[in-house]
């Protein structure tokens, strides 16, 4: 068979999208172009030269997404016959003075476009006139391609550790598979429903054998997630809480992962507690800047949780949701993250994300048409007020086409009634956040990436580094 059929989380994403809820990922990815041993060559087309090597690691980028008729099953992937590197390669060029507002103004006009369903599903924007002597790129992925981790895989396979001279190895001949017809497609769907029960049950035992800690996981534990999700109830009241537009705002922000080791080493906790700790300390910020009640206030994130076995490698998304509530009152940076770690804990006891990676997977064998209609009613219940995601990344250096990468901010989809969406990774020993709102719902988008810097202060006045 020349195609592969999507998995249910993945076809979800593809679902879940509407003209106001777009549902691609993005890197903003920021380069050195002084380290560069040929700094005469355009760097666009070195950049060409390397992509096009090495797009055979990643067969999906040279794949699209055919609908099974009738909504009979889920989606396939395919390999596009009429795939053109040059359809999915841009390039942009700031105006002066290119500092930090000019690119967040061409990238938040990136993120507001939908890409194009009858192509695959990504694109990369080579961004050339910053100040300083830098340079950028923007990749942008359909959600349904990869999740954070396999998007450092992906970065793994484009990315050199070192600032590599000499001629970019030609690529291997690609000849593409032949595209299935839609009767094809919906007699293959109908011999899964056929068989989907015991495939089902096969499926959900292998997630539980796959599970990062098989273990702990049986029907009690997954009984408890579920439980876990029925006693959140509805999220708290938020000015988040907006029925979404197109348009989008994106803001940027940085610091040393370092400041972030410092702060757990003195105070406890992981780095990603105290990442979530300085979300709930900007939060607060924000909300006291629009005027708004803070005591005793808490604000639920939505946050994606790999699931992956460790060693797992592949595209396509491996992650489930888990809900944690994060207190965004007044109170010091200390008490904060003591909150915090006492929250994050009860969330890895509840295996909530788990229980609901479960539940996903016996959705494997439902027909499209059903997945669809399930995710989309889903996606508009009142479950939480933004998104906030730790992607972690590689620390060695690492170079594009001889470039020095400085730092990535990457930017996840929001809700479709949430308007804002917080991710940051540490790519390079750098702890880059990328802030994504709804056009109207966060005019003040800004001033959150001001209030992430003053948080962290906070905490590292507290921890005493």
């Amino acid at each position: 068979m020349a195609w592969e059929r999507l998995t249910p989380l993945d076809a979800s994403f593809l679902y879940l999208e509407r003209p106001s809820t777009h549902m691609h990922v993005a890197g903003l990815s920021v380069f050195d172009l002084s380290t560069r041993p040929e700094p005469g060559r355009p760097w666009f087309e070195e950049i060409e030269r390397v992509i096009a090597s090495r797009l055979h690691v990643s067969p999906r980028f040279r794949q699209k997404v055919l609908e099974v008729p009738g909504g009979l099953g889920l989606p396939v992937w395919v390999d596009d016959p009429r795939f053109d590197l040059g359809l999915h390669l841009h390039r942009a060029a700031l105006p002066a003075p290119g500092g930090r507002r000019q690119l967040a103004d061409l990238v938040q006009q990136a993120l507001s476009r939908p890409l194009d369903r009858s192509r695959p599903l990504w694109e990369l924007t080579v961004i050339e006139g910053l100040e300083g002597g830098l340079a950028a790129t923007l990749m942008k992925v359909h959600h349904a391609m990869l999740d954070g981790i396999s998007a450092m895989q992906l970065a793994a396979a484009v990315y050199d550790l070192e600032p590599r001279s000499g001629p970019v190895e030609p690529p291997p001949p690609w000849k593409p598979d032949p595209e299935p017809s839609p009767a094809q497609l919906a007699a293959d769907a109908l011999r899964e429903q056929l068989t989907h029960p015991a495939r089902a049950l096969g499926a959900l035992m292998a997630r539980v054998r796959e599970a990062p800690d098989p273990t702990s996981l049986g029907l009690g534990a997954l009984l408890s997630g579920v439980r876990s999700l029925l006693d959140l109830g509805t999220r708290p009241d938020s000015p988040l809480d907006v029925r979404v537009g197109p348009n989008r705002r994106f803001a940027t922000t940085e610091a040393p992962l370092q400041r972030y080791k410092d702060v757990k080493n003195a105070l406890g906790g992981t780095v990603n507690d105290v990442v979530l700790a300085v979300v709930g300390g900007a939060l607060h910020r924000l909300l006291r800047g629009r005027g708004q009640p803070t005591r005793g206030r808490t604000l639920r994130a939505m946050i994606p949780v790999s699931v992956r076995a460790a060693g797992e490698l592949g595209f396509g998304n491996r992650v489930a949701p888990a809900f944690l509530d994060i207190p965004v009152g007044s109170m010091s940076g200390r008490r904060r993250l003591t909150e915090i770690r006492k929250r994050t804990a009860h969330l890895k006891e509840s295996m909530m994300a788990m229980s609901v990676d479960a539940i996903v997977g016996l959705a494997a064998y439902a027909p499209g048409g059903m997945l669809a209609t399930a995710a989309r009613l889903a996606s508009r219940g009142p479950w939480f007020n933004l998104v906030v995601s730790n992607i972690p990344g590689p620390q060695q250096p690492l170079y594009l086409a001889g470039a020095k990468l400085l730092a990535t901010y990457p930017s996840m989809p929001i809700g479709e009634n949430a308007a804002l969406s917080i991710a940051c990774t540490s790519l390079g020993g750098t702890m880059a956040f990328g802030l994504t709102g709804d056009r109207d719902g966060m005019p003040d988008i800004e001033l959150l990436a001001t209030a992430i810097d003053e948080s962290l202060a906070e905490l590292c006045k507290a921890a005493g580094v």
